[in-house]
């Protein structure tokens, strides 16, 4: 929405159907990728269908990119029937903003962990930005006391900001959303809503996609950091782990706090270890990311010495030979690792997932059972690169 604004203020655009049909075609081509979930169930057993679906063929540019053209058609056929004056710049502006959608839809999901792999069938390989919050308040913040200031229906003006006052309660409960955070949350929307209200429209405008720009930028940076000092305190506490890969998250709005795995293999030992990294003397005292997690992978404590802001939790090990056996032997297991960046497998061998997202000893949305003697294996499991191919060579 705040995209569609800000072509429409640079197009000095006043006209209202116009606004209308720009901010709908926007908005439903920035969610037009995750219509995935209306066909994840075609893979069984639960949860693959979601794991390998979901950011799945509609988050690749060879369908994405189609897609968006035909929703931009679509929603201008619409539109020239009710206004029959309307000709190629409205035509343009529909197109434009649908393509752009889905693009920026990819980018932001490119931005987290969780990973996006856009070029399929010429790669598979999944892509991380390993540098935002999967659900990033800033963002909501920034942007909905604009965009509602600028909405015609109250309905519609009523919903974002009972969307942005419940996001702000959420975050001022949860124990991982520090004080500092919370408050620069608060700060952050009454500006906006201060610059919404006095400032004019193309001035805010300009301001509110500039902060909106800044956010993943300064995060980005932050991550760049993040990775380094886990290298460094890496090689400094386990100087003989061959580093296979290093993921990263921030906690929500909080550039200074991170929380980071570390694959590797080591003597014929697969080990990811988690660990929190705070950037600068001030975020550590706080600090506290993935030290409330409870997995359900058989992981123990780490004793290794604090290395700069790197502080060790835990760390999980597993025999690469024993893992490559099981994937040869369980369809279940092959298929989730075209998912699993950080596969793990319970003590008992009956489940398995990924320890980005295993947080509690409940099932977490990644933990697929592995039921001895279950002959139900996958259906339709796409070709999707396997993130740790690096322990199952050819």
């Amino acid at each position: 929405m705040l995209l569609a604004e800000a072509v429409l203020v640079a197009r000095r655009e006043a006209r209202k159907p116009v606004q209308a049909a720009a901010y709908l075609v926007s908005a439903l081509a920035n969610n037009l990728p995750d219509i995935d979930i209306v066909y994840t169930w075609i893979t069984g057993p639960k949860p693959l269908g979601s794991l390998l679906h979901h950011r799945g063929h509609t988050h690749t540019l060879l369908f994405a990119l189609p897609a968006a053209w035909l929703l931009g058609l679509l929603v201008w056929r619409w539109f020239s029937k009710r206004h029959p004056e309307a000709g190629p710049p409205e035509r343009r502006l529909f197109l434009g903003l649908a393509l752009a959608g889905v693009v920026l839809h990819l980018g932001m999901d490119f931005g987290n962990n969780y990973g996006v792999h856009p070029f399929w069938p010429i790669s598979g390989r999944w892509f991380y930005g390993d540098s935002i919050f999967i659900v990033e308040p800033l963002w909501w913040a920034i942007t909905i006391p604009l965009v509602a200031s600028r909405l015609e229906r109250h309905w519609l003006r009523l919903t974002l900001l009972v969307l942005l006052s419940a996001l702000l309660l959420v975050c001022w409960f949860v124990p991982f959303v520090g004080m500092t955070s919370r408050l620069s949350l608060l700060g952050v929307a009454a500006l906006s809503f201060w610059l919404a209200r006095r400032a004019s429209a193309r001035l805010s405008t300009s301001l509110a996609v500039a902060a909106t720009l800044a956010v993943p930028l300064v995060f980005a940076v932050a991550s760049t950091r993040a990775q380094a000092a886990l290298r460094q305190a890496t090689q400094s506490a386990f100087p003989a782990l061959t580093v296979l890969d290093i993921a990263t998250t921030p906690l929500p709005s909080n550039p200074a706090c991170w929380e980071g795995f570390v694959a590797g293999e080591q003597g014929g030992t697969y080990r990811v270890l988690r660990a929190t990294v705070a950037l600068g003397s001030l975020a550590a005292p706080d600090c506290s990311a993935g030290a409330d997690a409870e997995p359900t992978a058989p992981v123990t404590p780490v004793s290794r010495a604090n290395h700069g802001g790197v502080r060790w939790l835990t760390a999980y090990s597993a025999d690469i030979a024993a893992l490559r056996r099981l994937r040869h032997d369980d369809c279940r297991f092959r298929a989730m690792l075209r998912f699993a960046r950080l596969p793990y497998v319970s003590s008992s061998g009956q489940m398995a997932g990924d320890l980005r997202y295993d947080r509690s000893l409940d099932r977490d949305f990644s933990d697929v059972p592995l039921p001895p003697g279950s002959r139900e294996c996958p259906r339709w499991v796409p070709s999707w690169a396997e993130p740790r191919a690096d322990l199952f060579p050819p």
